[in-house]
């Protein structure tokens, strides 16, 4: 039985959560503030802690900052009545799994849970997996072959040949790294959270594992890697660490795939619910000088890339609307006669220096 610990000032919030999760057989344990969280971790773990942003006294994030040092095999998913994008960016730059707004929806809440709860399973795995690899340094064999299966949940079989080449060549894995022009996509799931309150769980999981095939399909097809999948929302890059012939082509060509594939979807889950019919997917494509590379320590990191190219990326796809691909002019300069696009606005994004054109991609 799992174990959580819930943090919210207001008693209703907390007892709403625990009869939720309860229900669906986790043991949760109340606290009214960090302070009494910090002594309700000192008697027993706690593989998650859902704590509100705004308490008296310590804010929550400031709390979670703590937990994320103090306890590393312990997750967090934010609750709270603020929905603000920075505040949200800045609570998963801090490593939280979660954000769930109030009002508390029942489904929100379990779909938020179960997926905290698989990624620090798997974050815990992959721990335990790297510090065993380390001791296996005798056997250069079977590293080799525990390696390359991690590398093939988020990257093509091709791209994970050539990051085993290059440790092979005994480059340390997390010194792999360098600039390069490459073309990022971010795809998210237009109304997929009114959704999540009206359908069953079992739905929505079988509705997001078929997507995350379906990008996975398309990204790998076309030379790319994934990043990571974040709920409804998935990145991935195109140029490295193989070299494709065109970065912008391959993620222009996969946007079309993705756009495509997500309406047959639709149709075949739609049999099941007419709430599918109303989902659309948003597509945001740039191309630009990032940094790639494995990030972190040397016992644990990620292969993810870094830069304005990424945000302003990010920023297209959280502008488009359903069903549409948005890009810059210096994607389509890339990809002349492929596509037809359209102009759509000059516009002014938050952490992006300059306003920025907007193109809306359309097929030829």
């Amino acid at each position: 039985m799992k174990r959580i610990l819930i943090v919210d000032d207001e008693a209703p919030i907390r007892h709403l959560l625990k009869q939720i999760l309860e229900a669906k057989g986790y043991r949760c344990t109340l606290a009214k503030d960090a302070a009494e969280a910090r002594a309700c971790l000192k008697q027993e773990a706690f593989p998650l802690v859902l704590c509100d942003i705004l308490m008296p006294g310590e804010l929550g994030l400031d709390f979670v900052r703590e937990l994320r040092v103090e306890h590393p095999n312990t997750a967090a998913v934010m609750v709270t009545a603020v929905d603000d994008t920075l505040v949200a960016e800045s609570a998963v730059q801090m490593g939280v799994y979660g954000y769930i707004t109030k009002p508390i929806e029942r489904n929100e809440v379990i779909i938020n849970v179960a997926n905290a709860l698989r990624r620090q399973e798997l974050e815990m795995a992959n721990r335990a997996y790297r510090q065993e690899l380390e001791a296996m340094v005798a056997d250069r064999t079977n590293f080799v072959v525990r390696l390359k299966r991690m590398f093939e949940q988020l990257h093509s079989p091709q791209v994970a040949e050539e990051l085993i080449k290059r440790i092979d060549e005994c480059e340390q894995p997390n010194r792999i790294r360098k600039k390069l022009e490459m073309t990022i996509l971010f795809a998210d799931i237009r109304g997929f959270s009114s959704m999540v309150s009206v359908l069953d769980l079992e739905e929505i999981i079988d509705f997001l594992d078929a997507f995350y095939g379906s990008v996975s399909k398309a990204v790998f097809n076309n030379g790319g890697s994934i990043d990571k999948f974040m709920g409804d929302e998935v990145m991935a890059f195109f140029g490295a660490p193989l070299a494709v012939r065109n970065p912008a082509e391959c993620g222009v060509k996969t946007a079309l795939e993705l756009r495509d594939s997500f309406q047959e979807l639709k149709e075949k889950f739609s049999g099941n619910s007419h709430h599918f019919d109303k989902l659309g997917i948003g597509i945001g494509i740039n191309t630009g000088e990032v940094f790639i590379g494995n990030v972190g320590s040397e016992k644990r990191y990620s292969y993810t890339v870094i830069g304005n190219a990424v945000n302003l990326a990010r920023r297209l796809c959280a502008h488009a609307g359903a069903d549409h691909i948005l890009t810059t002019e210096k994607t389509l300069s890339e990809i002349p006669g492929m596509v037809s696009s359209v102009f759509v606005e000059n516009s002014a994004f938050k952490g992006i220096a300059r306003p920025v054109d907007i193109y809306r991609i359309t097929p030829l």
